[in-house]
């Protein structure tokens, strides 16, 4: 594997690491009646959130380059 494609996918799961366990521990505590519960659940919902975050980012990311370069280059062709 080079080096670039490693530091993609280091990247990409380190972002669905960090973001899934704040989304996940928030919305957790939200929808659960008893707090004391909340450690006893959220590890399994962080882990579950993880597994599903990383492929759909490595699928939507170039997805969102290619439109984002699109959409810039009609808004900067208007100026």
């Amino acid at each position: 594997m080079k080096k670039e494609k490693f530091i993609i996918y280091c990247s990409t799961l380190i972002t669905a690491i960090v973001i899934t366990m704040f989304i996940s521990s928030i919305v957790t505590f939200i929808s659960i009646k008893e707090p004391s519960l909340f450690w006893s659940v959220w590890p399994k919902n962080w882990f579950y959130a993880t597994l599903v975050a990383f492929p759909t980012i490595m699928i939507v990311r170039p997805i969102a380059l290619n439109i984002s370069k699109k959409l810039s280059d009609i808004l900067y062709y208007i100026k």
